[in-house]
């Protein structure tokens, strides 16, 4: 099925027809044409605009320039750029009405005046505005052009605004007024095709989320079952809730940790591109409890799913009560709600130890949980029973998965613990290098 894309076009009247002759040549482009001959009308288009197109082409960089400030952050926008093939045109048209040895020029970069020149084999000199065209520069391009033609004989002038060109025949100084041709227009749609379609894609990219409850030690605070799961319940609605808003699904993976699975273009939407995680602050408000959630992207549910693992470990080791997320390039960015999240490669160590654990059939749940207690004790030693106590089993089932990682060579005895009161030596474990 072809993806459509709509397109939000800004610019003259104009230009339409030209435009809609360009658009029939990509059926997955639908245009929306909202054109007007007044450049200030640039901004309110957009915003008018914004919600029901997927992307935005401006006839220009002047009216892009305009309208900048009213263009949504997650809308991608494009502009025609003058280059070549518009000068040719406007040559073509010039010799046919004066004779010409110096042109001005504004708005167009000069290695496409020099390659047109060489192409043509041109003779005539010219004079470039070096300052970028803006919309408040009207002023200054008219006398620019008016200076160059007081002191060049038989100059005429190039420009990229059609109201410099009017104002400029008012002053008796012949111009052409520099367009975009059809060719640079098909140009600029098959990059806006090229980045749009593979930003649809990764909109339609599978997102994983792993919610764990930091802190489960009011679970003994209920001396009754059923108050116990009047408050899972509780703790599970205020998730759903949250998961609802992205069109998620939502389930629980055991008593402290939950799954949930939605789109990245729905969670980019409801987080406003990963600025607002409300969920972290209601459930500590409103129930006293710390969530860690990790995010991960990914190309597929076994990638995606993979990440997220590993990033609700980043939250757990950052000290909890935050997010983060992983992407599908293995980028980390978080804790999320900070003002300046920070992005860095994820930690080879840490997922090498995390892929080892899957390869022989262990938890990697339990292993994360054991890493996340040596980074924050800030030493590489531990006892089975820390083990125990950290993953809530008995001392024999700690035992049984240190032996699993001991065949793994994922840990190795480095000692025994002294002990003061009489039994057997306690063996000391570190995570190998």
């Amino acid at each position: 099925m072809t993806i459509q894309i709509k397109v939000g076009v800004v610019g003259p009247l104009w230009i339409q027809e030209s435009l809609q002759r360009c658009f029939d040549l990509f059926p997955s482009l639908s245009p929306i044409f909202r054109l007007s001959d007044c450049l200030s009308d640039a901004s309110e288009i957009t915003r008018e605009l914004s919600s029901q197109v997927d992307c935005l082409l401006y006839s220009g960089r002047v009216p892009y320039l305009v309208a900048k400030e009213s263009i949504p952050d997650h809308l991608s926008a494009f502009y025609i750029p003058l280059k070549g093939a518009g000068l040719y045109r406007a040559l073509y048209l010039l010799k046919g009405r004066k004779e010409m040895s110096h042109i001005s020029f504004d708005g167009i970069q000069i290695p496409f005046i020099d390659s047109v020149k060489k192409s043509l084999s041109e003779s005539f000199t010219y004079t470039v505005f070096e300052e970028p065209v803006l919309p408040n520069s009207f002023e200054c391009i008219v006398h620019f052009h008016k200076e160059v033609h007081k002191v060049k004989e038989h100059c005429v002038a190039v420009t990229s605004l059609k109201i410099v060109h009017e104002q400029l025949k008012k002053e008796g100084i012949t111009s052409e007024w520099l367009i975009p041709t059809e060719e640079d227009m098909i140009v600029i749609l098959e990059r806006l095709l090229l980045a749009t379609t593979q930003r649809k894609h990764k909109e339609m990219q599978i997102v994983f989320g792993r919610i764990y409850i930091d802190d489960t030690s009011f679970m003994k605070d209920f001396k009754t079952e059923k108050q116990l799961q009047t408050r899972n319940h509780k703790i599970y609605s205020m998730l759903f809730d949250f998961v609802e808003q992205f069109d998620g699904f939502l389930t629980s993976l055991h008593e402290h940790e939950y799954l949930f699975v939605t789109n990245r273009g729905a969670f980019e939407r409801i987080t406003e591109g990963y600025k607002s995680l409300p969920i972290l602050d209601e459930a500590k408000k409103g129930l006293d409890i710390r969530l860690s959630i990790g995010i991960g992207f990914g190309e597929t549910a076994f990638q995606a799913g993979g990440n997220a693992r590993t990033a609700v470990f980043q939250a757990k080791n950052f000290g909890g009560n935050c997010g983060f997320i992983v992407r599908e390039d293995r980028e980390v960015f978080g804790p999320l709600e900070l003002d300046a999240p920070i992005k860095y490669p994820l930690s080879v160590t840490d997922q090498k130890l995390i892929e080892k654990a899957a390869d022989i059939g262990t938890s990697a749940v339990y292993l994360e949980k054991t890493l996340s207690m040596l980074k924050r004790k800030k030493d590489n030693k531990f006892s089975a029973q820390e083990v125990a106590e950290i993953l809530g089993i008995t001392n024999r089932s700690a035992h049984r998965i240190l032996q699993s990682w001991l065949d793994g060579k994922i840990i190795e005895v480095i000692g025994t613990e002294k002990m003061t009161t009489r039994g057997r030596p306690r063996q000391v474990f570190a995570i190998k290098e």
